[in-house]
């Protein structure tokens, strides 16, 4: 599709949209759902399912043909500065870029709008997050500790998080947690 003809709609949901725009790599693609879903932590050792997150708490990965070769400038000529309103100010494009790398980084876009009147800050450049790294970003941008916007900058490498893997027992207990949540609905 090319979308330098035809605008394109962002999706309208609560959470940051993951859209993934290459679809070269099924595999690479299932590798990011899994590391979204992944319980990450920044305390070494723990055991404390509390110390615990994960991204896809708080994103939601989109799989649509229509967001295929999607440009950071198109997102950002269909983000709110041009008269749409969206419940979120930043996105992250999973593309050919990301699935060609272990640790998977996203192309995050800050698509905020300054809603007081104010003189604006200017969005910043998309930047690249590795995907373990997204649920640290989403919960500080949640709490208003840091906005997204105020990581386009960070050193990745300065960043360790720990992940509790299959077989662990904080991933077993997320993995119960989801189970009764299906059970649930």
């Amino acid at each position: 599709m090319n979308h330098d003809r035809r605008p394109i709609r962002l999706p309208r949901m609560d959470a940051a949209p993951v859209l993934r725009t290459d679809f070269t790599d099924p595999a690479g693609w299932a590798r990011l759902l899994q590391a979204l879903e992944m319980p990450v932590t920044l305390e070494e050792g723990s055991q404390d399912v509390c110390d615990y997150d994960r991204a896809i708490s708080y994103v939601t990965p989109i799989d649509k043909e229509k967001y295929r070769g999607l440009l950071p400038e198109t997102v950002l000529a269909a983000a709110p500065g041009t008269g749409h309103d969206l419940p979120y100010d930043h996105l992250y494009l999973a593309d050919a870029e990301t699935f060609a790398s272990d640790d998977l980084p996203l192309l995050g876009i800050d698509i905020h709008v300054d809603d007081a009147g104010d003189e604006p800050w200017p969005r910043e450049k998309p930047f690249r997050v590795p995907a373990l790294q997204v649920a640290g970003i989403e919960i500080n941008d949640s709490i208003a500790n840091l906005f997204f916007r105020e990581f386009h900058a960070f050193d990745w490498s300065d960043s360790e998080v720990h992940v509790a893997g299959p077989g662990t027992a904080v991933y077993e207990e997320f993995r119960q947690m989801d189970q009764e949540d299906e059970d649930d609905d």
